[in-house]
């Protein structure tokens, strides 16, 4: 099952000169805890203190007729947060059920300035992504395509459902290559510990991202994270987020689970 993909590090390797962080990668079979059923969970993001600045909601649905799992998301900024940088994003993904990797990936984001709308496919060897940008007011659009002659690469969703996937450990650490929108990122995740937070027993983990140039491979520090985002994910079987803490060049962020979900 696993020829293929060690035919194409080879060759990505010659190509590349190998850099040291894909002989790093992750298996990208799933792990072994249970995959989750139909579900839907939203989060309360803050920003800077403002404790009510934007909501997120995300549905998962198998679809076993198909073999497939389709993920969606609906996030916006509210309340204060809104008046200052209104925003909103719908996102979309299909991934294989069985393997938990991407077929393609979806998303428009709109703020006062643009609509953004960002369409990703996956190839057995590639990665492709094309960006519409339309600003407000006008019928003019700005079209660029990328292309990241890599694999196995994962989404933002199927990333996660990976990462539940596996038996999260202390002290075990996964490493994937990523597009979460339509540039390549080395994903980094480590296990801290459990510990109970929110009320709830949780998987205590550091995230980081490393941006990969994809001319040469070489890997560079993301522009925008001061810091490895910290998650805590359930302890249970269904392993979802409780909330995330992440330092970025805006701002600081926190996404909480709201209770009910």
């Amino acid at each position: 099952m696993q020829w293929w993909i060690g035919c194409f590090l080879v060759l990505t390797s010659l190509a590349w000169g190998r850099p040291s962080w894909v002989g790093g990668l992750t298996t990208p079979d799933p792990g072994p805890h249970p995959p989750l059923g139909r579900d839907a969970f939203s989060m309360r993001l803050s920003w800077n203190g403002l404790v009510d600045a934007g909501t997120l909601r995300i549905e998962i649905d198998p679809d076993s007729r198909r073999g497939v799992t389709r993920v969606r998301c609906h996030a916006g900024s509210r309340g204060a947060a809104a008046l200052m940088h209104p925003y909103s994003s719908d996102s979309s993904s299909e991934i294989d059920s069985a393997t938990l990797r991407p077929r393609w990936f979806r998303d428009v984001q709109t703020d006062l300035r643009e609509t953004v709308t960002l369409t990703t496919r996956h190839f057995a060897d590639r990665v492709e992504s094309v960006e519409t940008t339309q600003p407000k007011g006008s019928d003019k659009e700005q079209r660029s395509t990328k292309v990241f002659e890599f694999s196995p690469v994962f989404d933002l969703y199927s990333a996660l459902l990976h990462v539940r996937s596996r038996p999260l450990a202390d002290g075990d650490r996964i490493s994937l290559a990523i597009v979460p929108y339509d540039n390549p990122y080395l994903l980094d995740v480590r296990v801290e510990k459990r510990e109970i937070h929110l009320g709830r027993p949780a998987i205590r983990m550091k995230v980081g991202l490393r941006k990969i140039d994809p001319r040469d491979g070489s890997l560079k520090p993301h522009r925008k994270l001061k810091r490895e985002v910290t998650l805590w994910l359930s302890d249970d079987k269904r392993r979802v987020p409780l909330e995330f803490r992440a330092s970025i060049l805006v701002g600081n962020i926190r996404a909480t689970l709201i209770p009910s979900s």
